[in-house]
């Protein structure tokens, strides 16, 4: 099989995971007597091993190998869902939680930087597009399968299963695994990197995007139902218009990056997300609805192209390294200013949106000038 097929059917593998602790909560909660808020310690489980394996996994890769760390992280995230699937001790289940987070941000760091030096642009894009797809059919198996009555720990040995065998193709697969760690030149130390001007606001612009991208979809509904008088419903709707939109703008986007050209595509993407926000924070209702839609498209292009940047901008050595950390800063964007904005009144939050949007454009726009 190509690399390139294989990396297309690993995507939507990676994105099987990460929505199952959402998803599976409403019905594993109660076999743990947990409250609602408890979710967060799963989420942040996560989180912080996403974080810390992004930050090692340049010099996990410079010493492994670029298929060693693929087939070591997959079966390290199989290994949290099979072990998940044996309903442990609520201690146990956010230490898996953890691990999980460690598989997949090596993971996510190690193809990022793999498929970046390798393929188009208009790759990354499908690529990423590609999690989107792993990460809504997650949901959708899980759904499936407990309403034919399967327990929540048959999702998990499902997904765990899947996983397992796609640890195992990745070892089979490892020789063909080449990297840009074996590029000619000096091998760079992660210090050295972050002493990278362009280095840093590239982080930087991957910690403000993953903000914008999940305050959005995270704030979209409350921000309709508490300050613009939508039902629920509606804005539900509205918040899967917003990922739907960001999955099929990548799609889209893929097949005139390279025409275009990644920089100049990236300016206006970003300039266009700018202007989108400020509509959304201001634009009547109904307007306000287009205007998210205009958001999600501007902004589905951003994270892939900007990853596949990484090489040609920085060098292959410096790329080992900054992929990781970009991945790091994504994760933290997404993280911590999503809960940020919820500190600050509702009517507020669009405002706070747009304001970030700008910094976006004007950070990515010196990137990319």
């Amino acid at each position: 099989m190509p690399l390139l097929v294989f990396a297309y059917i690993a995507f939507i593998g990676l994105g099987l995971p990460d929505p199952l602790p959402g998803t599976l909560w409403p019905v594993l909660r109660p076999d743990y007597g947990q409250p609602a808020a408890a979710l967060g310690a799963l989420l942040l489980a996560v989180s912080a091993g996403t974080m810390a394996a992004s930050i090692l996994a340049g010099r996990a890769i410079a010493t492994l190998g670029t298929g060693g760390v693929l087939a070591g992280s997959v079966a390290l995230t199989a290994m949290a869902a099979l072990g998940a699937a044996t309903a442990p001790p609520w201690p146990a289940l956010v230490a898996l939680a953890l691990l999980s987070g460690l598989g997949a941000g090596a993971v996510d760091a190690a193809m990022n930087l793999f498929t970046s030096a390798r393929f188009a642009p208009r790759h990354l894009n499908w690529l990423h597009a590609c999690w989107g797809v792993g990460a809504t059919l997650s949901p959708a198996l899980a759904t499936g399968l407990l309403a034919f009555g399967a327990s929540w720990q048959a999702v998990y040995l499902t997904v765990g299963l899947m996983l397992a065998a796609l640890a195992l193709a990745f070892a089979l697969t490892r020789a063909r695994w080449g990297g840009p760690e074996k590029a000619d030149g000096p091998r760079l130390s992660a210090v050295s990197v972050l002493r990278n001007r362009m280095a840093r606001r590239q982080i930087l612009a991957f910690f403000v995007y993953c903000g914008v991208e999940a305050g959005t979809g995270q704030w979209l509904a409350t921000v309709l139902v508490e300050t613009r008088g939508a039902d629920p419903a509606m804005a539900g709707a509205a918040t899967a218009l917003f990922w739907a939109a960001l999955t099929l703008g990548r799609v889209g986007l893929g097949f005139v990056v390279d025409r275009m050209g990644p920089d100049r595509l990236l300016r206006r993407a970003v300039l266009v997300a700018a202007l989108a926000s400020v509509g959304f924070a201001f634009a009547p209702p109904g307007f306000d609805l287009l205007a998210v839609g205009l958001l999600a498209l501007a902004l589905a292009p951003l994270y892939p192209t900007l990853m596949a940047r990484t090489p040609a901008r920085l060098g292959a050595a410096a790329a080992i390294h900054a992929v990781g950390f970009q991945v790091a800063a994504a994760t933290l964007g997404a993280g911590l200013l999503p809960a940020i904005l919820g500190l600050a009144p509702i009517a507020l939050v669009p405002l706070l949106l747009a304001a970030l949007a700008a910094a976006l454009a004007l950070l990515v726009r010196r990137i990319a000038a």
